[in-house]
């Protein structure tokens, strides 16, 4: 993997210090780490506190070094005093402004390049041991919904649906939770992100759910919009409209489409049908150690699928004031196309 690593960084040495990525590439979980790697050298460096952890967790072929401060600045360090480092890459996207001079104070001399997004692309095809653990974490998000459809909704807050909805997935073997779970209810679930709040859920509303668990740090990610009595006619087409939507952009994904050409799929359905103003945010983006990464299928992306890739498929309508819609799945790109990991149907259902 370090030669992996230094090839798409396309320098000699590489200095990592974004966690998820410093997690891929020697298993450590902590929270304060540094890599640095070369043709000859892997050094991990963490402070005292990550002793026995790093010990335990950090893969054979690193030699750890406990720092007496910051991870960063004790491996700044160490390259200055005992390392020949060539061009050393960086990630520049996940150091601060002060990390960056203090990098190029203590490293007079060397040439810097910032060749971030280097790990994060290595991470976007997921080995046979990731996507089961992403497997797992999706199938205790699909048991959050199927427990949902069991309990009465209609009377409670959206704070309390989530909570239940936490505390299921927890007990089922999730770990942290990737992101807080959404519930936003009437009006409120036109918010595309509408955090769970104290508003009561009524009858006769559309209720959004979107939520996440995770396996060994491996993330899923699914949402599924619900009503709670009869819906008025234009809530019941917008619902019918992004699931047609989402079915075409599923039938999309394959070894080599792009991630414009699958959000265009989705787009244009939605377009079509008069709603183009009301799906604002991209199709669909990766899903692994982080519950947004690449690939990105939006308009925007230049991103090309690959067999092994896992991508959220997730269109949405949105109509300010009445109510909004979004189904998503997390799907593992197969040879043959779209292989979804998370099962819940994506029938309209009424809960109680």
């Amino acid at each position: 993997m370090k030669h992996e690593a230094l090839r798409e960084a396309r320098t000699d040495s590489l200095l990592v210090t974004h966690l998820p990525n410093i997690r891929y590439l020697t298993g450590f979980t902590g929270s304060a780490g540094c890599v640095f790697l070369s043709a000859r050298q892997q050094l991990f460096f963490t402070d005292f506190r990550y002793r026995a952890q790093s010990a335990s967790e950090v893969r054979k072929g690193f030699k750890i070094h406990i720092t007496g401060g910051p991870a960063l600045e004790g491996a700044v360090s160490h390259i200055s005093r005992r390392l020949k480092p060539g061009m050393l890459g960086f990630e520049g996207q996940w150091i601060s402004q002060r990390q960056f001079a203090r990098l190029r104070r203590s490293l007079k001399g060397v040439r810097l390049k910032d060749a971030g997004g280097a790990v994060e692309r290595l991470r976007t095809i997921k080995s046979a041991g990731e996507q089961r653990l992403i497997r797992r974490a999706c199938a205790i998000a699909d048991t959050a919904f199927e427990q949902l459809v069991k309990s009465r909704v209609t009377g409670k807050t959206e704070a309390e649906i989530a909570w239940m909805l936490e505390s299921v997935m927890r007990q089922a073997g999730s770990g942290p939770l990737p992101f807080p779970v959404i519930a936003a209810s009437g009006p409120r679930s036109a918010m595309p992100h509408g955090v769970a709040s104290p508003k009561v859920i009524k009858p006769g509303e559309l209720l959004v759910v979107d939520l996440g668990a995770s396996v060994n740090g491996y993330c899923s990610d699914e949402t599924r919009t619900f009503a709670t009595g009869r819906l008025p006619q234009e809530l019941m087409d917008i619902y019918r409209i992004v699931k047609e939507a989402r079915r075409q952009a599923m039938a999309a994904v394959s070894p080599g489409a792009s991630g414009a050409g699958i959000d265009s799929v989705a787009r244009s359905h939605i377009a079509d049908r008069g709603y183009a103003a009301n799906f604002g945010h991209s199709l669909g983006h990766g899903v692994g150690l982080e519950p947004h990464e690449g690939p990105v299928l939006s308009s925007r992306s230049g991103d090309i699928l690959q067999e092994g890739m896992t991508v959220t498929v997730e269109p949405g309508i949105y109509l300010e004031s009445r109510g909004g819609v979004r189904i998503e799945d997390t799907v593992l790109v197969g040879k043959n196309g779209a292989r979804p990991l998370t099962r819940f149907p994506d029938e309209l259902i009424v809960l109680r």
